[in-house]
């Protein structure tokens, strides 16, 4: 079952994050098929980034935890609020599947 990953940033924290972008960005493509999305939370009003959103598929919270309390942005100090979520995937690309979906399990 995917958990899906949500985190918060602490206000005023633009100037961190730029420091660290590239280095999240190599860390997220680390985890392959594995990470099925990831990007970031804006803020309605002006479109400023103030967190960011993953899922990872996964069975196991604890490596979903590592997950994000590896990522370099948490790491730097970031974050403010990490929610880890169990998803049960049943949709994906248009398609129902009963029993779940694990898409990085899928052969392409």
């Amino acid at each position: 079952m995917p958990y899906l990953i949500l985190a918060l940033d602490h206000p005023g924290m633009e100037e961190e994050r730029e420091l660290v972008r590239e280095e999240h960005r190599r860390y997220l493509a680390d985890f392959g098929k594995q990470l099925l999305a990831s990007g970031a939370l804006l803020d309605e009003a002006d479109g400023s980034v103030i967190g960011g959103a993953s899922l990872l598929d996964t069975d196991d919270y604890e490596e979903a935890k590592r997950f994000e309390s590896g990522d370099p942005y948490a790491m730097a100090g970031i974050r403010q609020e990490v929610n880890i979520i169990p998803w049960r995937l049943r949709w994906w690309t248009g398609e129902f599947d009963q029993a779940g979906h694990h898409p990085s399990e899928t052969e392409t």
